[in-house]
């Protein structure tokens, strides 16, 4: 596995007219950091989002930002797979190819279990689910694409996760737990699908990364409809607000994996310092975990995704 250079930052981010790039939560914080680099070096950029107003707002800002008009919104409730998969149709209808696919759109820790009306437990259906269905669903506009690259956004979060594949409907609902474990899913993902790409000779590549700390709407956390971790994370933010780095600069190691031609496929990038909580970007200690190099676990997940998912 390759490092990235050091120092690595959007100044070193290649000529992108021509590309386009569908960015999931998009509308705000890292997401809309992406969003607005990826604009600025000439891509045509999709954000996508589940409430229209901000969607429409966000969109707005980022052609004032960027000076940029190639933006468009697109909304979608992702935590519901015909929706998901209504998305993936719009986009096939209205692209002529897909460059760049950034899964960033999750949901951090609600205080209390949530189900989707497809029996899933929220952060399940957001956070990996999501990803996964409009991946699958639009590899034919990444196969269009001389190299596309796919990004799932993984999480800073470590923990101790453990994937088993009776757990998606959250029924014994450990807020931390089922947050890292979707994202260890994401990194999971990353792997397998890297895999069957290139095993196929396709020229998609399918890598991830984590924001690290980055300080974004967390700071805004104080609802109980919130887990208590949330809201004493984001009350240690106040009280020392160095620990997170700004959206820009957490967007960093996607922008890397998406952008740059020596990333690589099935790695997680992260940022290099802190114990990838701050930086810029360099290859992520979970690229050593024991789950990402099972083969076994990796199928399984594999077919017990297509099976929830129907894709």
């Amino acid at each position: 596995m390759r490092e990235p250079i050091r120092h690595w930052t959007q100044k070193n981010m290649p000529d992108l007219h021509g590309s386009y790039a569908v960015v999931t939560g998009g509308t705000s914080g890292v997401g809309f950091a992406m969003s607005a680099a990826l604009l600025r070096h000439g891509a045509t950029v999709i954000i996508v989002g589940k409430q229209a107003s901000k969607g429409v707002t966000a969109a707005a800002k980022l052609r004032a930002q960027t000076g940029q008009q190639n933006v468009t919104f697109m909304g979608a409730d992702l935590a519901d797979q015909a929706a998901t998969k209504h998305l993936a149709n719009r986009l096939l209808r209205m692209l002529p190819k897909l460059d760049i696919l950034i899964n960033n759109a999750g949901v951090m820790m609600p205080a209390k279990r949530t189900l989707t009306r497809d029996g899933l437990e929220l952060m399940w259906a957001v956070n990996y689910f999501a990803g996964f269905i409009l991946t699958i669903e639009l590899m034919p506009l990444l196969l269009r694409s001389d190299h596309a690259r796919v990004v799932n956004v993984a999480s800073i979060a470590m923990g101790r996760p453990h994937l088993t594949f009776n757990q998606f409907d959250g029924h014994d609902y450990r807020p931390w737990t089922i947050y890292t474990t979707t994202k260890l899913a994401q990194a999971m993902m990353v792997v397998k699908l890297n895999q069957l790409l290139t095993e196929a000779g396709q020229s998609v590549t399918v890598t991830g990364s984590s924001p690290g700390l980055a300080a974004t709407s967390l700071k805004t956390i104080s609802s109980r409809k919130t887990a208590w971790l949330m809201r004493m994370g984001a009350l240690s933010f106040r009280l020392l607000p160095f620990l997170r780095q700004s959206p820009d600069q957490a967007a960093l190691p996607a922008l890397y994996a998406a952008t740059d031609p020596n990333a690589q496929g099935g790695v997680i990038y992260a940022p290099h310092a802190w114990r990838g909580l701050r930086g810029y970007p360099a290859l992520w200690a979970w690229n050593q975990r024991p789950e990402l190099h099972d083969q076994k676990l990796l199928d399984r997940l594999y077919r017990a995704s297509r099976n929830v998912t129907g894709v």
